[in-house]
């Protein structure tokens, strides 16, 4: 008495439509790409490279732990080792590390069995774009300015940007859901 599952016919179906789909597990291997690189070009030396791909390998195989974004904060406090200096690597973490939260989201929501159609990730895709290039043109900002102001300042100031987010993410995080 076994039971048997009708097969699958949804991708066949896409396919004859047109419609191209991609499996699920390429979101993962996404994910790993750009964070090895990261990880490969971004990081100094130092325990934070192991760190950083043991974290890479969690994330990939269990996103529901959420290591992602502990692989973040380990990305940008690993670049905090080394001076402040207005380098590609620095803008490339930053583009990095959002692009590694975009795509941690969507390991969250697309199971690696399932096919995706690479439209659904567009509107994604165009705000990680148009979010980008203000912060590029800040983080360029911030260092030049940086290289005349004194560290102490630039703590403070980095400590007030964290208050204020914190003050801002709090509220609406503990709040209790409707009933």
């Amino acid at each position: 008495m076994s039971q048997e599952r009708a097969p699958d016919r949804s991708a066949g179906r896409a396919s004859s439509l047109g419609v191209r789909t991609l499996p699920g597990w390429s979101v993962r291997a996404l994910f790993a790409a750009v964070a090895l690189t990261l990880l490969l070009a971004g990081v100094p030396e130092g325990p934070w490279t192991a760190i950083g791909a043991l974290l890479v390998g969690v994330s990939v195989w269990r996103p529901r732990w959420r290591t992602v974004w502990v692989l973040a904060g380990v990305l940008v406090l690993s670049s905090l080792v080394e001076p402040g200096t207005l380098t590609l690597r620095i803008l490339a973490l930053v583009a990095g590390v959002h692009a590694l939260h975009v795509l941690g989201s969507w390991m969250l929501a697309v199971p690696s069995a399932a096919r995706l159609q690479p439209a659904v990730l567009l509107p994604s895709l165009r705000r990680l774009v148009f979010i980008q290039v203000p912060v590029q043109a800040a983080t360029v900002a911030l260092l030049v300015a940086g290289q005349r102001a004194s560290l102490p300042l630039l703590a403070a100031v980095a400590g007030a940007a964290l208050v204020a987010l914190a003050a801002m993410l709090l509220p609406p995080l503990l709040r209790r859901p409707p009933r």
